[in-house]
């Protein structure tokens, strides 16, 4: 599917999509044998309305390729099972003029997408389009580089920022925009998609005149390049550049907008709700089992970590001194799978703890001791103490599932 030719696969896919949506609606109907006043449930006006569809955006998965994740959220976008997939560009790596390398990129790439159980939209984006020779294979495989389709009547605009290379939208691609727009003048939205946030470029790109056009209607704007997320308020609408699905990132979290996510959209009457889903946030019904459960249960119950108690002794002004002490803490893994351990050995006012952490791996029914020194200048009367405590994490690995973290604190 994915070497036809994009008018190829709008008109093939575009009919199944109304073939999935109908056949849909036939399953809608409630029954219940209760009869009573009184109803466990609290209306029935179900959130199914024919006209609302979900799909998913991806986002970079080029420039710092970070293998694997790309990958990953394939897998995980068949868990959400959306109507189709849309993208907005740097789907391989590219930058070259190499054929034979052009071809090995695009087969590697497609190998992914054919993992989908639904249909999928490509967008260019500068690592696809960054020269004549990478202009022409898009071309070859995947007909025109901008195109639209129109889905349960809402306008879906892709773009090629890269048109011509770098950072432009030629006056060609300007009147195919004008008219698609003129010709589809009443749809409930127009949603565009384009690699490059060019409303945020200071130089002449073209996209003013087209930004100037969709003006005049209800619409939203999709992009990527940056590996940051940031939701943009223009003519009274969002325009949003989405985070990373596997390109270059630093992954410091939201406060930078540096995350791996896919966006799960919504279309309704009112505009499209966005739902930004981060990729390790989805997982399917083997997250936990129970035999992982039974894996851990030493772990889960705190019998993984013993220690001798502390004792003081002497006196001090009438009461007990703590003159320092050296313990042991003794850590088992009961499980079959080894068990990585680290813990923090947390220092007080008066109490130096050394080491200050310690990491280690458990293979399967072993047992570690570690020695911990709590020196003090001088001896410290006892009622002047903070507690002394240590922060523990045990982490198993388990196959494909997220590793299995388990936390806690131990206080002598």
């Amino acid at each position: 599917m994915f070497f036809k030719p994009l008018r190829w696969i709008l008109n093939v896919g575009l009919a199944s999509f109304i073939v999935i949506g109908g056949a849909g609606c036939a399953r809608s109907h409630f029954q219940s044998p209760v009869t009573s006043p009184a109803k466990p449930w609290t209306r029935l006006n179900f959130n199914n309305d024919p006209d609302r569809f979900q799909f998913v955006v991806v986002s970079d998965r080029t420039g710092g390729v970070r293998p694997g994740v790309f990958e990953e959220a394939t897998r995980k976008i068949n868990l959400l099972q959306p109507e189709f997939v849309m993208s907005v560009g740097d789907l391989i790596m590219g930058h070259t003029t190499n054929r034979a390398q052009i071809e090995a990129e695009w087969q590697e790439f497609n190998g992914f997408v054919d993992q989908l159980e639904m249909p999928f939209f490509y967008v260019p984006g500068n690592h696809d389009i960054s020269n004549p020779v990478m202009a022409e294979e898009w071309v070859k495989r995947f007909g025109q580089p901008w195109y639209h389709f129109v889905y349960r009547d809402v306008l879906f605009l892709c773009l090629d920022t890269e048109d011509p290379p770098p950072t432009h939208i030629s006056p060609a691609q300007q009147a195919y925009v004008a008219r698609t727009l003129a010709e589809n003048p009443n749809v409930r939205w127009t949603l565009v998609f384009m690699h490059k946030p060019l409303w945020d470029y200071p130089e002449d790109t073209g996209w003013a005149n087209i930004e100037a056009l969709l003006a005049k209607r209800p619409h939203t704007v999709l992009a990527g390049h940056r590996h940051t997320y940031t939701k943009f308020e223009r003519n009274n609408t969002s325009y949003i550049v989405l985070g990373t699905t596997g390109a270059g990132s630093k992954l410091r979290g939201r406060a930078f907008g540096e995350f791996d996510q896919v966006a799960w959209v919504t279309m309704t009457d009112q505009g499209p709700r966005i739902a930004n889903l981060l990729l390790d946030g989805i997982w399917d019904e083997n997250i936990l089992t129970q035999p992982m459960v039974q894996t851990m249960r030493s772990a889960l119950a705190g019998k993984a970590i013993r220690s001798e108690l502390l004792f003081v002794k002497g006196e001090f002004r009438g009461g007990p001194t703590f003159p320092g002490a050296t313990a042991k803490l003794e850590i088992s893994n009961d499980a079959d799978i080894p068990m990585k351990f680290s813990v923090r050995f947390n220092s007080t006012d008066h109490v130096h703890a050394k080491p200050a952490g310690v990491e280690l791996v458990l293979q399967p029914k072993a047992t570690e001791s570690i020695s911990v020194q709590f020196q003090v200048g001088e001896p410290v009367k006892v009622t002047e103490l903070a507690p002394l405590t240590a922060d523990w994490t045990i982490v198993y690995e388990f196959p494909g599932v997220p590793p299995a973290e388990i936390k806690g604190r131990y206080q002598w």
